[in-house]
This record gives structure tokens, sequence and C-alpha cells, in this order.
């Protein structure tokens, strides 16, 4: 079989967009990625002229790049994740495991996880369910700043200097110490305690999905194996730019963003981005697929996925407000399609909500945000 990196090599070509050509140099700089983000922002910004809703364009929230957030934003940031750690947890009398709201996402995310990957629910779940991260961070704790993501491909050239993990106060902390034994894939650099900075003295309550009792009391460091080689290989600005633009409807974009084998054209992602930006985490909780939003920057990378697929919408937004596949995980047990009108619940974390309401980032109902 191929490996995914001869695979890219070999391929050359100009992505098409709305009219607009893309030469290979400009999708592998990421300026193609950027004019397509553009194009969503204004396509999302029109539609929000004369709005009578709740959301207009006074009073939209505008997502950034962690990189593109101030310092001190980033700090209070930081320090609403850190809040959310100690606000109590909403899940009663499961387990002693769990501790705060921060563990509540783990929690409901364990439970779902059959049924929100590899399924019609993948995206639409995953925008739910970090919104709803961005409220309690908001409400409980008193954040005001931009929500942020991160653009793995801008650290595909040295994941341990990114301003998101190089350890500094306006970072969300360090690598793990090195350990002996290498790591996912091509082997990490890290793979112990995060050493320096925010979340060094973070403790990971419960976990893994390898336990007998997944939901019991585990107390233990958070740990990271950053991995350069990961993210270069499955989440550089190219990859993230050709799953744009190879993906012609919803059923195709998912299955690229996740690399799922059924579809033989996503089986070249291989890892694709979704696996890519998890695995240049890696580490514990971040590897755990049951787990690893109990890792803080697990939102970071979800809100790059969400922005994907904000941009991929928003390309040609008549078509794209649609939903394919199956509601359990690679359609294992065999189960029905999903649809929009099937409703979401992901009480007591958060509320519930038609699947259809959940499309458009600036319906208002119950979202009011674009990225920048």
């Amino acid at each position: 079989m191929c490996p995914l990196w001869l695979a890219l090599l070999a391929t050359s070509y100009s992505g098409l967009v709305l009219g607009q050509t893309y030469s290979q140099d400009d999708i592998n700089s990421g300026k193609a990625l950027q004019q397509m983000s553009k194009i969503a922002y204004d396509t999302s910004m029109k539609r929000l002229e004369g709005s009578t809703s709740n959301c207009t364009k006074d009073t939209v929230h505008v997502r950034k790049e962690w990189r593109n957030i101030p310092g001190p934003e980033r700090i209070a940031y930081r320090k609403a994740v850190e809040c959310l750690m100690q606000q109590p947890n909403v899940y009663q009398n499961i387990s002693a495991g769990p501790k705060s709201m921060f563990d509540s996402f783990g929690v409901l995310h364990y439970y779902l996880t059959p049924y929100v990957h590899n399924s019609a629910y993948f995206l639409l779940f995953h925008r739910l369910y970090i919104w709803t991260y961005e409220q309690k961070l908001r409400n409980l704790c008193g954040y005001t700043g931009s929500f942020p993501y991160w653009e793995w491909g801008l650290d595909a050239g040295g994941v341990e200097k990114s301003p998101i993990f190089d350890g500094s106060e306006t970072s969300m902390g360090s690598n793990g110490a090195k350990v002996g034994g290498g790591g996912f894939g091509f082997g990490g650099s890290g793979g112990g305690c995060v050493t320096t900075g925010p979340f060094k003295n973070y403790t990971v309550n419960f976990g893994p999905n390898t336990a007998r009792n997944p939901l019991a009391p585990n107390p233990r460091c958070l740990k990271r194996d950053l991995n350069t080689a990961m993210c270069a290989t499955y989440a550089s600005l190219r990859n993230t730019t050709e799953t744009i633009l190879q993906s012609p409807d919803v059923e195709s974009f998912q299955a690229n963003v996740q690399g799922d084998f059924r579809y033989p054209a996503a089986r070249k992602w291989a890892m694709a981005v979704h696996g890519g930006g998890h695995f240049t985490i890696a580490g514990d909780p971040g590897g755990d697929f049951y787990f690893s939003p109990l890792e803080p920057v697990f939102y970071l990378h979800h809100g790059s996925i969400d922005r994907m697929y904000w941009i991929w919408s928003q390309l040609d937004w008549a078509k794209r407000q649609t939903m394919a596949g199956t509601i359990t995980m690679m359609n294992q047990p065999r189960s029905r399609n999903g649809t929009l009108d099937d409703v979401l619940d992901i009480k007591p974390v958060g509320g519930s909500f038609k699947f259809r309401e959940l499309l458009d980032t600036v319906g208002g109902t119950p979202f009011c945000f674009v990225y920048e």
C-alpha cells in the first residue's frame, strides 16, 4: 500500500471553488485556505444584513486562531478553563471519578462516542459540543474573549515550538517529559507528564477507556507526546485545504475529514485531519478516543474541525445544508439513516436541539459565531 506522504507528493493539481482556481503552491502555503475562509466569512456576514434575530453583525462572536488572540486574552481563556475545572460535575450518582463541570464534558463524550463518530451526527454534534463548552466558560467563569481554534498546519514545522504548547504563561502548557519507548505512529517527542506552564498541575480524574470501570476514580497527571511528523503528514495546510476542495457533498466531506476507510476516496487521507490533530497531541487522555475531551486542547482541535466544516458549507451554502450516514459508528450495529429532524439532546451538560437548528452558525438558534 502506498504511504500517505508518497501519495501526497504524487498529487499535483489545481483546486477550484466558486470559479476560483488555486495553484498547488497556494494550497500548500495556506493562501488558498485563507481565501476560502474570507469567502466563508463574507457569506456568513451577508446573511446577517438586516437580521431581526438575536444574532447580528454587532453581536456575532468571531472565533480566532490561538496565535491571533492577544496574550492577556489567552491567559483569560486558560483561567476560565481552570475555573471550569472547579465547577460542580452535573452527572450525579454515576461514579466518584468525575469531579467537575470540565469532567462532565468527558462523561458526555464517553457516553455518546459510539453514535457521534463516523456517523451522520459527527459534524453537528461536535459543533454543539464545543459551543456548549464555550457557553460554560462564559456563563460560569466570566470569559469574554474570542473562542480559540488551532490551525494545525501552522505548526507542521515543529509542534513543540507552537504558542499553544511552548509552556509559556500564554500557552496551554508544555509537551510531556521525554520518556523512552516512542509514541504513537511516528513516535512523539514527549510521552510523560506536562512539565511546565499551565496545566502542569492539572489532575485527570478518571479514564482511560480501557479500564474495567472507565468512570471510576483514577487520578493522574496530564501526559502529552507531541508529534511533529504526525502533524506534517496528516494535518498540514495542504491536507486541510485539499480535504475541503475534494469533498463535493457532506458524505464525502465527513469521510475525508475522518479518513473513513469505508469510502475508497477517503482512504488516501489515512488518519486524516481529525485523527492527525488528535495524535499530534497524543498522550493521556489526548490519545484516548473516548476521553480525549479531558485534554484541554481538545476544544481548540475540534474548533479547527468545525472551522473546516464552516468553510466547506459556506462555499456552496444552498446545497450544503444536509446530513448523510447512519446513527451508529461505522454503522455498527446496523442502524437507520440520520435526519435533520432527529433531536440531539446533551442534557444535563447542555440543551436539546433538532440537528437542522445546528447548521447555521449565525442562525441565532442557538449559534451566533463565525471564524476569522
